[in-house]
C-alpha cells in the first residue's frame, strides 16, 4: 500500500498540477488540526487496559461518538467563522473541503472501537489487508476521476498520499471492512460513569498532546501559507510528503504492531528495554537510508513531476526533519502504552513552543527554505526529550542503536555525491541507478559491521510478533 500510495500520487500530481491542489491542501490541513479535538487516545486506553476490556466496550463506543461528534461540531464552526471573517484567506472550497472530512472522520470513528479489539488480538494481517486495499482503491479513483475533469473533486473522493485515508473511498471500504470483521451491539448506546472518567483520565494527556502534535505537523503549512503564498504552500506539501516517506513506510508500520506489545509489557522492564532497543534499532537502520536517497535524489525525484520541480530544493532542506522525524512515533508509543501521557505531553509541549516562535520567525527572515530548518530543529527538540523520557521505564545503550548507521550512511552520503560526477543526466535512470548503489552499499556496510546481531535481532522481533500472535488468537 505505501509503495502504491508513492507511485500513484506521482500520477495524480503529475496528472493535476500544483493549482489544483491550493485550496485542498489548506483545508486538510484545518481539518488534521480541528480534528485532533477529539483525539483522547481512546484506542491507546483500550490497548492498556485489555484485561478488563469486557467492561467498558460499551461505553468505549459511545464515548467515541460523542467526542467525535462534539469535535466535529466545534471544528466546522470555527471553520466557518475564518471563512466569514477572513475571506481572502480562506474561501468556501475550504470550508467545504473540511465539512467534508469532518463528515467522513465520524463515519470512520464508528468502527474505532472494532479496529482496536482488532490490534489486541494481533489480528493485524487483516487490518493491512482492509488498509492497503483501501488506499489502493481511493488513490486509484483519485487518478481516474482526475483524468475524467473532476479537479478538486476527485482529491476528496479519493485523496493523495498520506490524505487518502480521509477520503470518501477510503473511509467507506475500511469502515465497512473493520465493521464486519468485529461487529459491535452498540443498542442501546452504553456510557458507564467510572469507565468514562478513567478512559478520560487515561487520555487527557494523550488528547494534550495530540492537539500539540498536529499543530506541530500542521503549523509550519498554516505559516507557509498565510506569510510567504498558496503556491509555495502547495509545493511545501510535496517536498514534505516526499520526506514522510521514511515515517510512512517504516514507523507507521511498524508503530502499529509495537504500541500493542508495548502495552503487554508495560510492567516488565528487561523485557520492554530489550524489545524497544531492538524496535528502535530497526527504524535507524532502515528509514535513515532512505531518507538519505530521497534527499539526494531531490532533482531526479521531482523531474518525474515537472510541473513540480520547484519542490526539489525545499526537500534537500527539510533533511533535518527527514531523518529525525522517524524516531519520534515509536518514543511516544512507549510512554503511551506503559500510561505515561503527561510526559509525552511535556515533550510535545516542549516543541509546540519551538515551533509556535521559531516557524513564522524564520519564515519572515527566509521564507519556505526557514519553515524548513525550523521543523529540523523542532523534531530534534522532540528527539531529545524522548531520549530523556523513556529513561524511567527503559535502558538504552543508544551508541548500538546509532552508531553503526552512522558509519554506513557516511559512506553511503560520498557513494552518492561522487555518482553525480558521471551521471547520464536521464532522471529516472540516475535516480533508480543512485538509490540503488547506495542501499547495496549501506547493506554491505550494515553486514559487515554488525552480522551476528542484525540476524538475532530479526529473528527475536520475528519470534515475538508470532507467538503474541497466535496467543492473541488462541485468546
Amino acid at each position: 500500500a505505501r509503495f502504491f500510495s508513492v507511485a500513484l500520487t506521482v500520477f495524480i500530481r503529475r496528472e493535476l498540477g500544483p493549482d489544483v491542489f491550493i485550496d485542498v491542501v489548506l483545508g486538510a490541513t484545518l481539518f488534521t488540526m480541528l480534528s485532533s479535538l477529539r483525539e483522547f487516545g481512546l484506542h491507546h486506553a483500550l490497548l492498556h487496559y485489555q484485561d478488563q476490556v469486557e467492561e467498558f466496550v460499551g461505553t468505549h463506543f459511545t464515548l467515541n461518538l460523542l467526542l467525535t461528534f462534539a469535535a466535529a461540531l466545534l471544528g466546522s464552526t470555527i471553520v466557518l467563522a475564518l471563512v466569514l471573517l477572513f475571506p481572502e484567506t480562506f474561501s468556501w472550497t475550504v470550508a467545504l473541503v473540511v465539512w467534508v472530512f469532518f463528515g467522513l472522520h465520524l463515519v470512520r470513528n464508528l468502527a474505532l472501537t472494532s479496529e482496536a479489539l482488532l490490534r489486541m488480538d494481533f489480528e493485524f494481517g487483516r487490518l493491512s489487508l482492509f488498509h492497503g486495499l483501501g488506499t489502493v482503491l481511493a488513490l486509484s479513483t483519485t487518478l481516474l476521476a482526475a483524468r475524467a475533469g473532476w479537479e478538486e473533486w476527485s482529491l476528496i473522493l479519493g485523496g493523495w498520499s498520506t490524505f487518502s485515508v480521509f477520503s470518501v473511498v477510503y473511509v467507506l471500504f475500511f469502515s465497512a471492512a473493520t465493521w464486519r470483521s468485529h461487529p459491535l451491539k452498540i443498542w442501546p448506546l452504553q456510557l458507564d460513569r467510572v469507565w468514562c472518567r478513567r478512559l478520560l483520565g487515561y487520555g487527557v494527556w494523550i488528547w494534550t498532546g495530540w492537539i500539540l502534535q498536529t499543530f506541530i505537523m500542521g503549523y509550519d503549512k498554516l505559516v507557509v501559507g498565510l506569510v510567504v503564498g498558496g503556491t509555495e504552500l502547495v509545493l511545501y506539501e510535496n517536498a514534505w510528503w516526499m520526506v514522510q516517506i521514511p515515517t510512512a513506510i517504516i514507523t507507521h508500520i511498524i508503530f502499529t504492531y509495537t504500541n500493542t506489545l508495548y502495552s503487554r509489557y508495560q510492567n516488565d522492564r528487561e523485557r520492554l528495554s530489550d524489545l524497544f532497543s531492538r524496535i528502535m534499532g530497526l527504524v535507524v537502520r532502515l528509514s535513515s537510508p532512505l531518507a538519505l536517497v530521497v534527499v539526494l535524489n531531490a532533482r531526479e525525484v521531482m523531474a518525474l513531476m515537472p510541473e513540480w520541480a520547484p519542490s526539489a530544493p525545499i526537500l534537500v532542506w527539510l533533511a533535518g526533519y527527514a531523518f529525525l522525524r522517524p524516531l519520534l512515533d515509536d518514543g511516544y508509543g512507549l510512554l503511551w502504552a506503559v500510561g505515561d501521557t503527561q510526559m509525552s505531553a511535556r515533550i510535545l509541549g516542549g516543541q509546540a513552543v519551538v515551533a509556535l516562535l521559531l516557524v513564522p520567525l524564520m519564515a519572515l527572515q527566509w521564507g519556505v527554505k526557514g519553515v524548513a530548518y525550523s521543523m529540523g530543529i523542532v523534531a530534534g527538540v522532540g528527539a531529545v526529550g524522548l531520549f530523556i523520557g523513556v529513561r524511567n521505564y527503559v535502558t538504552v545503550q543508544w551508541a548500538k542503536v546509532f552508531v553503526a548507521p552512522v558509519l554506513g550512511l557516511s559512506v553511503v552520503a560520498l557513494v552518492g555525491v561522487f555518482y553525480s560526477r558521471w551521471a547520464l543526466q536521464a532522471a529516472l535512470v540516475d535516480l533508480i541507478l543512485r538509490s540503488a548503489l547506495m542501499l547495496l552499499v549501506y547493506a554491505g556496510m550494515l553486514w559487515l559491521l554488525e552480522q551476528k546481531s542484525l540476524m538475532e535481532g530479526f529473528a527475536q522481533i520475528r519470534r515475538i510478533m508470532r507467538d503474541e500472535q497466535e496467543e492473541g488468537r488462541a485468546t
